[in-house]
């Protein structure tokens, strides 16, 4: 009778695992303001997503036509293209992928490689809003995370 009670019980948690496995695979983003998510970063731009990359199965490289530059403009200008690392699935927090529109993105830097992702995205508007607000001297916290879970 144990052993039954306990092949039911196990049964149903492997159901209920299942059944909520798709919503484990969505992108969760900490929450944060525009400007503490402007401080925390490398760099803040708007660009216009112009092509995707595919890097292997889990990554691309999304390379978008800079328009405005809000933080890192000693290694970022408008009118270059900039490639930035992200997953490739929408459920690792990838990148929006869609072409020729504009995106206000936070980017960190990871030696020669810009990163980012869904958490990373804020529409220009906002991040203008965000930039007016910022104080002019940046101080970068301690320990940086990614915001993404």
């Amino acid at each position: 009778m144990r052993a039954k009670r306990l092949l039911t019980a196990g049964l149903a948690v492997a159901l209920l695992g299942l059944a909520s496995a798709g919503s484990a695979l969505a992108c969760s983003c900490a929450p944060a303001s525009p400007s503490e998510s402007l401080a925390r970063a490398d760099a803040a731009i708007v660009g216009r997503l112009v092509s995707v990359v595919p890097h292997g199965s889990f990554h691309a490289e999304y390379r978008y036509r800079i328009k405005r530059v809000y933080r890192g403009k000693e290694e970022i200008e408008p009118g270059q293209i900039l490639s930035v690392l992200s997953a490739s699935r929408a459920s690792a927090c990838a990148l929006p992928r869609r072409m020729g529109r504009r995106y206000g993105l936070f980017l960190l830097r990871g030696g020669q490689t810009w990163a980012s992702g869904m958490c990373g995205v804020i529409s220009p508007r906002r991040l203008w809003l965000a930039a007016r607000h910022q104080p002019r001297v940046y101080r970068r916290p301690a320990a940086l995370g990614s915001g993404c879970s």
